[in-house]
């Protein structure tokens, strides 16, 4: 996490954010927290999701705001709309955390375009969207709107914090029967870690731990290798998330 990004009132509600994550145990639990979030991103509405990352599906949506428009979630789902949506293609591609003009421009087929045309209707005119690829080729996506455009790159930032621990969360309570996955981690490795929790460069963690900054790195990657990590902030979250780090 780079401090300097944030106000003292933003890290402080970053922080609470991440622990309810890693607390979340139910449909409300999540709920509270992207409300929350969605309220960080100056956003009117605001879903979350798991997706199939190859077709697109959304196989388990959640409304994380009680003025969210049902009747479109209602046509939206009915009308498997999810298969002309640019922003759910946009964020299977390419996992990153955008804009809804973003998405635009990269499908602007008529189809696309009609879509969001609708959705407009519902005053979801302005946005933006982030994922994170998950396991068995499952995807989660978190997407907050309003009928003004009022988001900012500084929303982006906020977003890409928060993400990878929300997605955690989402995972957990839409998690089938399948028994969690055991991650074992080196102790140098948790040490790593830990200094990647407190938002430390691999320079700064070098430094800490007396070793060259190509063995942090060396180690990093092991760390997003075992934990089936997409990036740091990933790691970092599933660490948490399994009481591999404190």
């Amino acid at each position: 996490m780079h401090y300097q990004n944030f106000s003292r009132k933003e890290l402080s509600d970053i922080l609470y954010l991440i622990h309810r994550c890693v607390q979340c145990r139910t449909e409300d639990d999540i709920i509270g927290v992207v409300w929350r979030l969605k309220e960080m991103a100056c956003a009117d509405n605001g879903v979350c999701a798991i997706g199939e990352v190859n077709s697109g599906k959304l196989v388990n949506i959640i409304n994380a705001d009680l003025n969210y428009p049902q009747e479109w979630t209602r046509i939206y789902t009915a009308g498997e709309f999810y298969k002309n949506d640019p922003i759910v293609r946009y964020i299977y591609r390419f996992f990153e955390t955008h804009f809804w003009a973003d998405a635009l421009r990269v499908f602007s087929d008529r189809q696309h375009v009609d879509l969001m045309n609708k959705a407009s209707d519902f005053g979801l005119k302005y946005g933006l969207t982030s994922g994170i690829n998950g396991p068995s080729y499952k995807g989660s996506i978190f997407s907050f709107s309003s009928d003004r455009n009022r988001f900012n790159n500084h929303h982006l930032k906020i977003l890409d914090v928060l993400t990878p621990h929300i997605h955690q969360a989402l995972l957990r309570i839409c998690r089938d029967s399948q028994a969690p996955t055991a991650y074992v981690l080196s102790k140098r490795e948790k040490e790593v870690m830990n200094w990647m929790k407190e938002g430390k460069t691999n320079w700064e963690i070098s430094v800490i731990l007396n070793i060259s900054e190509r063995t942090v790195k060396f180690h990093v990657q092991n760390i997003e290798k075992k934990l089936n990590a997409v990036n740091k902030a990933h790691a970092i979250a599933i660490a948490m998330d399994n009481g591999l780090v404190v």
